[in-house]
């Protein structure tokens, strides 16, 4: 076998623990999610050295996407809740209406909240589903050496870790 071709199986390998270690951590941060609703969890060596700490965090809330899907029909109601200068000549809501709109809707589906808010007329509400909180792991600065030194006191098992000989696939 020439040296390029040993390069080659080389970065197959590489691409293939890639791989491994993509549906590894996936693996791991689902288990994580399960068990953890939210909070932190530290790693460490049998000796105490600290390898790093995991984080679910709180929820997103999603926040209301608010849409006029018809201006004439809301233009009586703006000019009844915050005056005339809500609206302009050409018969546009003003940046200040719009914000005026904006602060008196998300109040509204704030205080509806789980019910339906009452909207002014040409006015629409839809709300994204909130993200399901990701975990993170943030490994200590020396990690490498640390999980290399437990590789070597035999605390670890990089062959199990990877799903190799005799892991799952």
């Amino acid at each position: 076998m020439t040296d390029i071709d040993t390069t080659v199986r080389n970065l197959a390998a590489i691409a293939a623990a890639k791989q491994l270690l993509a549906k590894a951590e996936a693996a791991a941060k689902a288990e994580l999610s399960a068990a953890l609703k939210r909070g932190t969890v530290y790693a460490h060596t049998a000796a105490g050295e600290e390898l790093g700490y995991a984080t679910v965090p709180k929820p997103s809330k999603p926040k209301p996407s608010i849409e006029v899907v018809n201006e004439a029909e809301l233009f009586a109601w703006m000019v009844d809740q915050f005056g005339d200068e809500v609206i302009e000549t050409k018969v546009r809501l003003t940046e200040q209406g719009l914000r005026s709109l904006w602060t008196h809707v998300e109040s509204a589906v704030a205080l509806a909240e789980p019910f339906d808010p009452t909207l002014p007329p040409g006015v629409e509400v839809t709300i994204p589903p909130a993200k399901a909180p990701t975990p993170r792991f943030t490994p200590a600065k020396n990690v490498v050496e640390l999980v290399r030194g437990m590789a070597q006191r035999g605390e670890l098992n990089l062959s199990e870790v990877l799903a190799l000989e005799g892991g799952e696939s």
